[in-house]
């Protein structure tokens, strides 16, 4: 009897489920989004129950489309967007909606943080820099701000957490997604109590902590009834969407690296120990092996940038998509004839970590048409990408390959922008789905159809044939990217508070 398996995507966007045999192969997917509801500046928020439901329907598409028997189905597993927090009642009911990781209304509680934690007690502590969105921060801010509220908690789920639960009664989290809490001992891969005492933050909030692979609980009668399949399918309890997407990507293996530029972006690196920049301009997190780590750098507004230019800026309709700007973008030199953009739209983390860092175009001119525009946004982008890699290399990481996943690793121009930016070959794989299928492959890790993420990846991932840089184009970019550089420092002058 063929075995499949179910991988859930709780993103920022929407929710995505896809199908997967035990050779695998994506056989379907479906697909349902959501919005971020901004009620006051700076603030994220989304409606946990809008995941809970758009993951219900994803599962009914899904297996309606295929056909299969739920009798076939083997496990699911989860995927979801990190950092966020979902603070429950006794009754296991949301208390307000969920602050997700875009979130900047805690720059004052990051600032406190580093003033009386201290760089060298967040390291030692978390191997990490805190940030806005963080649940650290998050929980810290609700204490000064809502006590009506934390005065109810009794648990604090990340978002895909908070799915599962609903789907099999059950509490938990799993080490990859709490290390990007910032509450987490991530070498140790369990809670910090001299973090959470340090913020004063009770223990008794956070859930007990698992691997990604084990089993967290099935599907109840009542949720089995809801997404139409039987009761009693094992649930693993997943990962968090880097680590997730890494395994989809075949990023497992130590010196193995990803970049992926979705509305976000992150230049992620596997390690078989953890390694922590004593600068604190990237994350040090665990991976979804109770033996692996990873190093990743982040920028906020990857591919939300040309998101905000298309839709804010130009008000396009559809009859003008990502892919006609980008091949707009294709027409112009390198180098976008002197135009920088700085992706600085919602803050910024690596490697400069300032909630008020702002963005802008640098260098316009009267020759400047939508077309260069495009490009700078996606060079500006790419350096920034560049600027995580480098701290990599310093640390001693030698990334002669990256494969490139994301919505931006559809584009063209963005792989060889990537391949030139980075120096790096880029190659892609089979699927476009990753996390969804990282989510599939390490449920089947957990029900036993494959033995380690390792043999997983390697029955479901191919890569495509690698990109090379473009020698001439990689030198011009090395000397545009000491340019790129220089502009945060300039704008901070400008814009930032506290400048």
């Amino acid at each position: 009897m063929p075995r499949y398996l179910l991988g859930i995507d709780v993103g920022t966007s929407g929710t995505k489920t896809v199908l997967v045999d035990e050779d695998g192969v994506v056989t379907d997917t479906a697909y349902v989004g959501y919005g971020i509801d901004t009620p006051m500046d700076d603030w994220a928020e989304q409606d946990p129950d809008a995941w809970v439901q758009a993951a219900c329907d994803t599962i009914n598409k899904v297996v309606s489309k295929s056909g299969i028997s739920d009798q076939d189905i083997a496990g699911i597993g989860f995927s979801g967007q990190m950092h966020g927090t979902v603070c429950l009642d006794s009754n296991g009911d949301p208390l307000l909606p969920a602050t997700i990781w875009a979130d900047q209304r805690s720059a004052a509680e990051v600032e406190y943080i580093c003033d009386n934690v201290g760089l060298e007690n967040l390291a030692r502590w978390t191997s990490n820099p805190i940030a806005t969105g963080f649940q650290a921060a998050t929980l810290l801010w609700l204490v000064r701000h809502r006590p009506e509220i934390t005065d109810r908690i009794y648990t604090v789920l990340l978002p895909k957490d908070y799915v599962r639960y609903r789907l099999t009664g059950e509490i938990g989290t799993e080490a990859s997604d709490a290390s990007s809490t910032l509450l987490f001992d991530v070498a140790r891969r369990r809670w910090s109590k001299d973090m959470l005492g340090a913020l004063d933050l009770p223990q008794s909030w956070l859930p007990a902590v698992a691997e990604s692979s084990d089993i967290a609980g099935e599907l109840t009668d009542a949720s089995a009834k809801s997404v139409g399949l039987r009761s009693g399918i094992p649930v693993m309890y997943g990962g968090a969407d880097q680590p997730i997407a890494a395994v989809g990507n075949g990023v497992t293996q130590h010196g193995s690296a990803q970049s992926t530029i979705g509305t976000g972006g992150q230049i992620f690196l596997s390690l078989d120990w953890p390694l922590v920049d004593s600068q604190l301009r990237t994350h040090s997190f665990c991976h979804t092996a109770p033996d692996r780590w990873y190093l990743m750098a982040a920028t906020l507004s990857a591919g939300l940038s040309l998101k905000w230019f298309r839709e804010q800026v130009l008000q396009a309709s559809h009859d003008l998509s990502y892919s006609d700007l980008s091949d707009e973008a294709s027409a112009v030199a390198a180098g976008s004839e002197g135009l920088f953009f700085a992706p600085y739209l919602a803050g910024e983390r690596t490697p400069h970590m300032d909630p008020h860092a702002r963005g802008g175009f640098v260098g316009l001119t009267l020759r400047h048409s939508r077309a260069h525009m495009t490009r700078a946004i996606m060079e500006g982008v790419t350096y920034g990408l560049r600027e995580g890699l480098e701290i990599m290399r310093g640390l001693g990481a030698e990334v002669n390959q990256v494969v490139a996943s994301g919505g931006g690793a559809r584009s063209p121009l963005w792989r060889q922008l990537q391949a030139d930016i980075l120096g790096c070959q880029v190659v892609t794989t089979n699927v476009a789905e990753q996390a969804g299928l990282g989510a599939a492959l390490i449920a089947g890790v957990g029900v036993g159809v494959w033995s380690s993420i390792e043999e997983a990846a390697s029955c479901g991932v191919v890569h495509s044939d690698p990109i090379d840089p473009d020698a001439e184009r990689a030198r011009f970019y090395d000397v545009q990217f000491g340019k790129y550089r220089l502009i945060y420092p300039a704008l901070r002058s400008v814009i930032h508070p506290a400048a």
